[in-house]
């Protein structure tokens, strides 16, 4: 009886045992499985990516500064390298430097920075107020999920934002331990010391948005893409991004050295934020027209303020609210040789809305603005395409591409003007904005200064920090290998969470 009862016990334990076994296996086994899962996740279908550089700027940020500009309140990024930086809004110099103004003494602060703002030069001694210290700040680049199984599917499309293998390697000889950073790597490369044809390669990845397909001919020509002789424009989403800010009125500018808007006459008032003009009492019949007193260019505040190329792509935004017997809204937008007026008639007015290029009438299209009612208005050229669009819907869209390939120029020339004829309007929430501009840089040439052919398994990369980036205009085309995915998604700051266009 004694040995039935223990041979029970003992197995009682054994099973417990087991069970206990079993449990621990299945953890072990769902822990393997979950990190398996996540690495093939990683590996296969989506990873994240931190921003190094500012190549991308400001669509994407590498490490940088956050500008508050302390004579208009206008907010900016900035490179982290830069030690001051002009405002786009209202030319305002600002010391973006980690150094002491009095002494030169690097500055020290309460880290992180944005909890205890507070910074002080140890030297000095002077302390440094949060408005001054927080556009001295650097601070992390936007990090980025990236699909990784989105070309296996669809082929990639012009503009895209891509992740890819920088195709220049930091080669290091495992003979002699000689470096040559950024080398193009090909078989038979041979040590230039020792012969050994033996090395270690480092690759990093780059991010940048796609411009050239595989096969097509590709030349840069006044900050344009032409490809196969053919200027190349934006889809609407792409072009929302690459309008870059130049002028926003909802910024009050404390003091400014030259005025941003020039008239002759006393019909116009400027406020603070808002703009008026009255001519209803007037008999004369020429419109009145407000000029923008700054040219603009392709300065947008993130890189150093040396060097600047000045366009035409440009687009001005509105709102505006007629009074009664109101009779025409005018905008123009002159670049170079070519001046588009677009004349909008009330409905207290007889007449079609018109599109003019250089005096003659190019389109009409049947629609007025309502008296007593705010209108969002936007006259837009760019890409040799001019643009009207009121409430958000497209009155009309000019095509004057002929075709022909223009000859290169150093800048263009613009003006952006508004107004009207008999009228009484007041504009707020005035904007002005250019276009990205691709340009010629000193450190490379490849499409800048003649048409390059791109290979069947080739890509065309370039940044959206034209002026400082480095891509496919330095170091070519990117082969159809490196490629590593499609960049979607921004989710880190969150202040800056996002879709990438």
């Amino acid at each position: 009886m004694a040995d039935t009862k223990g041979k029970q016990a003992s197995t009682l334990v054994k099973e417990k045992t087991k069970k206990k076994k079993g449990k621990l296996r299945e953890n072990i086994e769902s822990i393997a499985i979950a990190v398996a899962v996540a690495f093939a996740i990683r590996y296969f279908v989506v990873e994240a990516f931190k921003i190094p550089t500012g190549s991308m700027a400001p669509t994407l940020l590498g490490e940088h500064k956050n500008v508050k500009c302390p004579n208009c309140g206008w907010f900016f990024y900035a490179d982290r390298h830069s030690e001051d930086a002009l405002c786009p809004n209202c030319q305002f110099e600002i010391n973006l430097s980690a150094y002491c103004n009095v002494c030169s003494n690097r500055i020290r602060y309460n880290w992180p920075a944005w909890l205890w703002r507070n910074g002080r030069c140890p030297r000095c001694q002077i302390s440094i107020v949060w408005s001054d210290l927080s556009n001295r700040v650097i601070h992390g680049g936007n990090r980025i999920v990236v699909n990784k199984f989105w070309y296996k599917f669809v082929n990639p499309k012009r503009w895209d934002v891509m992740v890819f293998i920088y195709p220049l390697h930091d080669l290091t000889c495992k003979n002699c331990s000689a470096e040559f950073p950024e080398a193009e790597w090909r078989e038979g490369f041979r040590c230039q010391r020792c012969g050994s044809t033996k090395f270690s390669k480092k690759k990093k990845n780059y991010i940048k948005r796609l411009v050239g397909l595989p096969g097509e001919k590709l030349q840069i020509i006044n900050g344009d893409i032409y490809i196969n002789d053919k200027i190349q424009r934006k889809p609407d989403s792409v072009q929302k991004t690459l309008w870059l800010p130049v002028y926003n009125s909802n910024y009050v500018v404390k003091n400014e050295d030259t005025p941003v808007w020039i008239t002759n006459s006393d019909a116009w008032k400027i406020h603070d934020t808002s703009i008026t003009l009255d001519t209803l009492s007037q008999e004369n019949s020429d419109a009145s027209l407000m000029t923008f007193g700054r040219s603009v260019s392709d300065q947008n505040g993130y890189n150093s303020r040396s060097g600047y190329n000045e366009m035409g792509d440009a687009k001005i935004g509105f709102d505006v609210t007629l009074l009664k017997d109101s009779q025409s809204l005018t905008l123009v937008l002159e670049k170079n040789n070519d001046i588009f007026t677009a004349l909008i008639p009330s409905d207290d007015a007889a007449g079609k809305t018109v599109l003019m290029r250089n005096g003659t009438n190019v389109l009409e299209k049947d629609f007025r603005l309502q008296t007593g009612l705010l209108h969002k208005v936007e006259f837009s050229n760019v890409d040799r395409m001019v643009f009207l669009t009121i409430d958000d819907n497209k009155i009309f869209a000019f095509d004057y591409d002929d075709g022909t390939i223009p000859d290169p120029s150093p800048s263009d020339t613009s003006k952006i003007r508004f107004g009207g004829t008999r009228i009484h309007a007041t504009f707020g929430n005035i904007k002005i904005f250019h276009d990205i501009y691709y340009t010629n840089l000193a450190s490379g040439t490849w499409g800048t200064i003649k048409p390059v052919q791109l290979g069947e398994k080739d890509y065309f990369m370039l940044g959206d920090n034209s002026r400082n980036s480095n891509d496919s205009r330095v170091w070519k085309f990117v082969p159809e290998k490196n490629i590593v995915g499609k960049a979607f998604f921004v989710f880190w700051p969150l202040n800056t969470m996002k879709f990438i266009k």
